[in-house]
């Protein structure tokens, strides 16, 4: 080689590697991203969100119809990727495509319309789909030329079109082989509207249903406001549907994309919101009106001052999850404390534990709650072997038999917190996530707290409970 030569090998690698992401880009939708968004956001959400979307287009071109019902907490992307993102490719790959964008606005479906004709009309989507192509000036009603404006465009030569319209708009007379429905709800207070639920559910059926073609897919994106609300209903009556749902903290305590909201900031979230809303918002748990099957307004908190200064009865009630190993489920050890017709829950300790350390648990409660002779422990999971192994240096260990379904045995305490009877510290650390998985369940992702819950309080009310039920049946 002669020495005064420039070294091209550089240039010839960052051509190969741009030849390389291009064809990926060709092939799968995350390669698509990736190429045209160089300052894109990757995280396990997205890539998981992309693998999901190249397995649903799979799906539509086998002709299995497939529904993708995609829940995700607000700023962490899966707009960008769906309704941004999702069109541009498909068109680039199959340019006969006809897809629908609907919204709960027409004004943010338009918005999301002029977002895809901007991606598609850059450089870097030319540079992988040359042959895919929007007229280049717009053309709101010219016979015989593609048409592009805000509600519609149309890939020049290609039977494909675009349609963006809200919740409610008209689709009449046009096939749909891709429909997107992007937040069909505003808001909170529109998701609590029967007749707001009912009106999307009828223009679902009437509308948007009609126009899916032979060979047709749906993505439904939406925050789990309700448990009756349009994806809650869809997902009911397909069974086979593909449902994401995405925590923004998952069982693990993480962030879902700590680079775009960490997990000190979404705290803060759950500090400022209402168990509620971030149970719905952020965590895709749906809440019926005021909650599941308690209630929010139900919830009375106590002072110290507001103590009696002794206690009928003191019990530790606990909930202790399967096997020796620190898995997703929560070891949960309470102290309730019962004075008259009020119950009080005084103390929690609530962690992943493995079988060792729900022994030494058990152990430190018994020793901060002497007066707590009864020790109501659950007889299954790691109850059984915790019982066997503090019997006879820990006294009151009480296996309860759990009997009928969890919803079952909270919906027979709900009397109580209806009545006003419970009620929890004001300012436990560990009030949010009470508040957050009493209000949530029984749709929430964690049920371990209800369960001492329910447990403790079934055992203070005893044969006056049993009466009840058995007047019910």
């Amino acid at each position: 080689m002669n020495a005064s030569a420039p070294d091209l090998s550089p240039l010839l690698a960052e051509r190969d590697r741009r030849r390389f992401e291009a064809e990926l880009a060709r092939r799968t939708f995350g390669g698509f991203v990736g190429y045209t968004r160089r300052d894109y956001i990757w995280s396990r959400f997205s890539r998981e969100v992309c693998a999901a979307i190249d397995r649903f287009l799979d799906d539509v071109h086998k002709g299995k119809r497939p529904i993708l019902v995609l829940q995700a907490p607000p700023q962490h992307g899966k707009s960008e990727l769906v309704s941004r993102m999702l069109a541009p490719y498909i068109f680039g790959r199959w340019p006969n495509t006809r897809i629908a964008a609907c919204s709960y606005s027409a004004d943010l479906a338009k918005d999301m319309n002029r977002d895809v004709q901007r991606i598609m009309m850059a450089s870097e989507f030319r540079e992988v789909y040359p042959r895919s192509a929007l007229n280049t000036r717009r053309a709101a009603h010219v016979e015989g030329e593609a048409l592009r404006n805000s509600d519609r465009f149309d890939i020049v030569g290609k039977k494909g079109y675009y349609l963006a319209t809200g919740i409610g708009g008209p689709l009449t007379g046009k096939s749909v082989d891709i429909g997107i429905i992007d937040d069909p709800i505003k808001n909170e207070a529109e998701a609590r509207s029967p007749a707001v639920k009912k009106g999307i559910r009828s223009w679902y059926e009437t509308v948007f249903l009609t126009r899916l073609s032979k060979r047709s897919g749906q993505i439904i994106m939406a925050t789990s406001w309700a448990t009756d609300d349009l994806a809650a209903t869809i997902l009911k009556d397909n069974p086979d549907a593909v449902h994401l749902k995405f925590p923004a903290i998952n069982d693990n305590g993480e962030a879902l994309v700590p680079e775009l909201h960490p997990l000190e900031q979404l705290l803060q979230f759950k500090r400022l919101m209402a168990p509620a809303k971030w149970s719905a918002l952020f965590q895709q748990n749906a809440v019926q009106d005021g909650g599941n099957i308690f209630q929010e307004a139900w919830i009375q908190e106590w002072f110290p001052a507001d103590l009696p200064p002794v206690f009928d009865e003191v019990i530790q009630s606990w909930d202790m999850t399967f096997k020796d190993t620190l898995g997703s489920d929560f070891v949960v050890g309470q102290i309730w404390g019962k004075r008259g017709a009020a119950y009080y829950l005084l103390d929690q300790i609530r962690d992943r534990m493995s079988f060792t350390a729900t022994v030494e648990a058990v152990l430190v409660m018994t020793k901060k709650w002497p007066e707590a002779l009864a020790k109501l422990v659950e007889d299954k999971a790691n109850g059984p072997a915790v019982i066997s192994t503090l019997k006879n240096t820990v006294p009151g260990l009480i296996p309860i038999e759990p009997d009928g379904s969890k919803v079952a045995r909270a919906s027979a305490v709900t009397p109580l917190w209806k009545a006003g009877n419970v009620y929890v510290p004001r300012n436990a650390v560990w009030r949010r996530d009470f508040d957050g998985e009493v209000i949530a369940f029984p749709a929430g992702s964690n049920d371990d707290q209800v369960d001492a819950m329910t447990q403790a309080l079934r055992y203070f009310v005893g044969d006056s409970l049993a009466i009840w039920e058995t007047l019910g049946q």
